[in-house]
């Protein structure tokens, strides 16, 4: 297990936009947690997520904390243990009475953790990648800025379907995850009156993913739909290229920013991807840019994925900040439940109970570089 304790300093105060000096935080650090590992498919997405929230958590410390207390972010990696999941969870969340989990990875930490979570009342606040099966098991407890994977099917397949698109297969990975996708996604599609052509599964084996996507291939749809990682995006798009089939790709924002991607070439060019946050490179929004002026100081490129974490870390600040000094659980989900605020330009109201606090979906495109252009 690795264990990293971070209570940070760094840069200006984020949403107050303040440049005030004030003074150092010197009463014990507000301690929230997580229990994951950054490793596997999605490894590069993690540590993006958490250089964003650090930039977010580094600001507000070097300000002076909330109350005269910094934040401290403990994430600990039961890499090579990961029935220990549990086991550290009761050591975080009940001997060490953390705040609350901040920034799961997937869902297997909050499934694992559920049950702790509501006998405690301890909020969930920000995740990447996180299923919409997942947010439903937490509901009460989980808070997650933006839009349901479902919120962005719905809104893919209305697209699809006003640019006559009408014959669609999905490409989804071998895994519950992957499964799931493939019911939102055929769910849209049938809402939408579209055909679904077949699906076929991804595994991470070149051999595998080469085969599934020969067969899917076959059947001639005229647009691929994609629930996977970037990686197995691209095994698939190149194998199109391979055999001369040109089908309209399209994907959910789980593919991702991922370097595959950018090292494939022209096989990329016109993937489309739903996407449910703005620009990170072209929003004219203050904090937005307040977001990129902390990224060039922490040495991180803007993307998507930090940006992510950037997001979920001020929404972990101002619900914080709105307790007015009272740093309990019980406090901080009730001002969670009722929380309404605009971050970067993204409006998040979780009062509604939905499975995200946002429900903005836009659709860009990637160039022959994989990089987006809208």
């Amino acid at each position: 297990m690795q264990r990293r304790n971070l209570v940070l300093a760094g840069m200006a105060a984020p949403l107050a936009m303040s440049s005030r000096p004030t003074p150092a935080a010197t009463a014990p650090p507000l301690l929230i947690g997580r229990i994951g590992t950054v490793h596997g498919v999605r490894s590069t997405q993690a540590r993006a997520y958490d250089a964003g929230a650090l930039m977010a958590f580094t600001a507000v410390n070097a300000a002076g904390g909330l109350a005269g207390r910094s934040i401290r972010w403990e994430r600990l990696d039961p890499t090579a243990e990961p029935a220990r999941v549990q086991a550290l969870g009761r050591e975080l969340l009940q001997e060490r009475q953390a705040l609350a989990l901040f920034g799961s990875l997937d869902g297997a930490e909050l499934e694992a953790l559920e049950p702790l979570l509501r006998t405690q009342a301890i909020p969930a606040v920000g995740a990447l990648g996180l299923t919409d099966a997942a947010r439903g098991r937490c509901r009460g407890l989980g808070f997650f800025a933006r839009a349901s994977q479902a919120r962005e099917a719905e809104a893919l397949a209305s697209h699809l379907a006003a640019t006559g698109l009408q014959r669609v297969a999905i490409a989804h990975a071998d895994s519950p995850a992957g499964q799931e996708g493939l019911r939102i996604l055929s769910d849209a599609l049938v809402r939408q009156r579209l055909q679904l052509a077949g699906s076929a599964a991804l595994t991470l084996e070149e051999a595998t993913a080469q085969e599934a996507s020969r067969k899917l291939l076959a059947l001639a749809p005229q647009a691929v739909v994609l629930f996977m990682s970037g990686s197995q995006a691209a095994a698939m798009m190149v194998t199109a290229a391979g055999l001369r089939r040109h089908p309209a790709f399209f994907g959910l924002s789980i593919v991702g920013e991922d370097e595959s991607l950018r090292r494939i070439g022209p096989p990329v060019r016109g993937l489309a991807l739903t996407q449910v946050l703005p620009s990170p490179w072209r929003s004219a929004d203050r904090q937005m840019e307040l977001y990129r002026q902390q990224a060039r100081a922490a040495g991180q490129p803007p993307g998507l994925a930090s940006l992510a974490g950037w997001i979920d870390a001020q929404v972990m600040i101002e619900a914080l900040r709105r307790c007015d000094g009272q740093f309990q659980r019980e406090r901080l989900l009730a001002v969670l439940k009722v929380m309404q605020l605009f971050v970067a330009g993204l409006p998040i109201d979780f009062s509604r109970q939905e499975l995200g606090g946002s429900r903005f979906v836009d659709l860009v495109q990637l160039t022959e570089s994989g990089e987006y252009l809208g």
